[in-house]
Parts: C-alpha cells; structure tokens; sequence
C-alpha cells in the first residue's frame, strides 16, 4: 500500500511538468517543452503503466509534438536548454535522435518517422567516434526498431568487442570517457553504460556470457545505501536487472538461513508470491575483528544479496578540504538564548576546471532552530538558485550552472526555539548526477540557553 501510495505520488507530480506548449520541460513551468527529456518522461509513464493507471493521452500527446519536432533527415536537433545550460542531453543529433527514438519504440510507435530516424542512425553511427554510451543508446534504438537488422548486429558486435573483462571479479563493463545523456561521469557513466549495453543485448538476443558479466558489474556496483551512485544509474542498473530476471519467480521455492558467526539471524522464505520483494536484515553491531557471514539456502530461487557494512569515522580523518566542491557554513555566534536570532553565512564553491550544470547543496539545520526563509526566495527571484525546498532537518538548494570563477555566498537567520547543546547536522554541496563529486562542512556545537 505504501509503495502504491508513493507512485500515486509521483505520477500526479510528473503530470506538473507537461508544457503548455507540448512536452515536457525540468521546472514545470510555462518554458517550451525539451525534447529529451519529453523522451525520458514517456520512458517514464510507460514503465509507471505496468503498476499504476496511467491517462495513455499523455503519451501520445507526447510522441505527435516529438514527430513533429523531428527534421527532413529523420534527426533531431540538440537541445540546449536542460538547466539552462547543459549540453551533455542533447551532445550532437546523433545521441538526441537515438534517444527519442529509444524512448518512443518503447511505447510501441511504429509513425513514418521512427524509420525515418532508424535510417539516420545507420547512417551517422560513424560521427560516434568510440563513444561506448552513445553507440549504446543507439543500440537501444535500433534493437527495438529490428533487432536482425545488419545494422543491428553489427553494432552489437562492436560493443562486445569492446567489452572490458575483469577476469577476476568475472565481471564485464563498458567504461566511458565523457559525459552522458544524464551528465554523470567516472563510476555513474560506467554504470549507465553497462546497464544500456546490456539491455541491448537481452533485447537482441545475443552474447549470453556478456550479459552474465554486465549483471555482475551492476550487482557489484551497488551502494551501500541500496542505489548505483546516481539517480540516472540506479534507474538503467534496476531496469537492466528486472528485463535479465524476467519470469524466475514463477517457480521461486526457497528459504534461506542467515548466519552471522556461526548464530541464526533470520531465516527467509522465497515463493512465487513475495519473490521480487527485498529483504533487509540487520545483524546489530558488531565488534572490531573478523566474522563470518553465511546464507544457508534449501530449495530453489534466482535471488541476489548484498552485504553492507556501516561505521563512522572522526572528522579529522575525513575532511572537507580540497574536493571538487567546497561548502562553508559559519554561524555569527555559537552561544545564545532561547527567541535569539543567528545569522549563518554560506560560501559555495566549484574547484574543477569546467562548468558544471546542477548542484545540490543540503544545509543541516541545527536541532532546535527554525530557519527564516526570506533569503531562499529572495535567491531565486534573483536566479542565484533554481528552487529550494525546506524540511525540519535541512534546506536543500538547487543551483543550475556552476564556475569556478562564480562562487555562490548568500547569510540566512534562523531563531533558537529551545534550550539546548548539540552539534550541527552535516552540511553537503554534490553534483547531482555525480554525486561522489562533492564537498562536506566540518558540524559545529552550538549552545542555547534559557537566559
């Protein structure tokens, strides 16, 4: 019920972002509709279709403003307005088209204009230039429009050809110089890569031994906090893995024992009906040295596990100096009383030497304190920032185009409301679709008194 809940949530949501004037643009506004990301929001209400009710309106509204957005040659133009500034979407005709087309064969459109833009694929595969996550995408394309199509297997046997082994791990991956469609680099493009690659295979029916290893990348892949590094990631590494799993609940008859040093923790039944639902088993603290984690399986299922470990580490061998962003909060005073004002001054910095396009900065509001909100509004009438949004735990910001040359400082007030003796929460700036590309504010200790 909660899941269905949140994606009745998020369906009503996504319907604020349709522009007036056809497609979908980033801030739900009057602002014309972007291509790509129209594509991605078809993407995402056909996926939303297989669990919740969806108005199929939406979506054919969406593929006749795409059709009549595409050129004479079947291409589509890049776009350059995704934050404002982002080219990474829209690259070159060649990605943009094989993305909407990848978008729009996956609800089944079958116009004069997706040949169209299957032929301009085949004939521009060339200006790729050994870009893995572009070619990739066209593989995407081209395997729903005809997955026995020279063009088709030909391009998937130059992406097995270019498969990276790591013999030891037995995984396979597709690493990428570059940004993607979604912006991501480093760990999160090698992750969207290899997912994409590997759905191309599933789909085209092909390198069985390849796919193997693509999966095990992903598995690997996976964060401690249960996603693959980015939003972007987290959602091809989820798609890849449910389109490889297909129907191998059906005859999911299995429990498994979990033992952590020898002792029973839980014991878990898998069965066709609770087969695709994850388990999170907490085996408490444990202390310093070596322990031996063990599952006892009895009976048969496909099932993946994971296991996290979690501790924390002193500040001082942590840091916030010197990464690809630098976040400073100070506060005017660290000892009030209760009703007193205090001002926080911030300082938000870009270090790397190229622009970056959305960060996402998350000041921690100390326990005990209200925030004054006036100067986040006043930031974004002024375009300083996109949009922030304010919880009883922290502010979040979200800034469009970063400089090194152009540092963000901005002063906010917040009211002390109780006595009391605590450290501040984390404060964080991170790129949002790489967000190991970030920077961390030491907490500080503040005091309030009754008087």
């Amino acid at each position: 019920m909660k899941a269905e809940g949140l994606v009745n949530i998020g369906y009503q949501r996504l319907l604020n972002f349709e522009s007036p004037s056809g497609g979908f643009n980033w801030w739900g506004n009057t602002e014309p509709g972007g291509m790509l990301l129209t594509g991605f929001g078809i993407q995402q209400f056909e996926d939303m279709s297989k669990v919740h009710e969806v108005d199929r309106g939406i979506i054919e509204r969406s593929k006749r403003w795409l059709a009549q957005k595409q050129n004479p040659d079947g291409s589509w133009n890049p776009t350059t307005h995704l934050h404002g500034y982002n080219m990474a979407l829209g690259a070159s005709k060649l990605r943009t088209t094989a993305y909407i087309l990848w978008s729009i064969l996956q609800v089944g459109d079958q116009g004069k204009h997706v040949d169209k833009a299957a032929k301009f694929i085949k004939n521009n595969l060339k200006e790729a230039k050994g870009d893995l996550y572009t070619l990739a995408l066209c593989a995407n394309a081209l395997v729903l429009w005809n997955k026995d199509a020279k063009v088709t297997v030909d391009l998937l046997k130059e992406l097995y050809d270019k498969r990276v082994e790591d013999s030891k791990e037995k995984t396979v991956s597709w690493p990428t110089a570059g940004d993607t469609a979604m912006y991501s680099r480093g760990d999160a493009a090698a992750i969207e890569t290899t997912a994409l690659v590997t759905m191309a295979f599933i789909k085209g029916d092909r390198y069985t031994t390849a796919v193997n290893g693509g999966l095990a990348f992903l598995v690997k892949s996976k964060g401690a906090y249960g996603n693959w590094n980015s939003t972007q990631a987290t959602i091809l590494a989820l798609k890849t893995m449910l389109l490889a799993m297909g129907g191998v609940g059906k005859d999911a008859d299995m429990s498994v024992a979990v033992l952590v040093d020898g002792k029973e923790i839980a014991r878990e039944a898998f069965n066709p009906e609770n087969s695709d639902v994850m388990r999170i088993i907490d085996a408490g603290i444990v202390g310093p040295g070596d322990h031996r984690v063990e599952l006892k399986a009895a009976g048969r299922a496909n099932v993946m596990y994971q296991v996290v470990g979690r501790h924390y580490r002193p500040w001082r061998e942590v840091g916030g100096k010197g990464g690809p962003l630098t976040v400073e909060l100070e506060y005017d005073r660290r000892e009030l009383k209760v009703d007193d004002l205090i001002t926080a001054k911030v300082h938000v910095k870009y270090n790397l030497n190229r622009p970056t396009f959305m960060v996402i900065v998350d000041l921690g509001i100390p326990p005990g304190f209200q925030v004054i909100p006036d100067e986040f509004a006043t930031l974004v009438s002024q375009n300083k920032i996109k949009r922030y949004s304010l919880t009883g735990r922290q502010i979040t910001l979200y800034l469009g185009e970063m400089r090194p040359d152009k540092p963000l400082d901005f002063k906010y007030k917040l009211r002390a409301k109780f006595p009391i003796r605590a450290k501040t929460p984390q404060s964080v700036a991170y790129e949002y679709y790489t967000p190991s590309s970030r920077g961390v504010q030491e907490p500080v200790l503040l005091t309030v008194t009754k008087e």
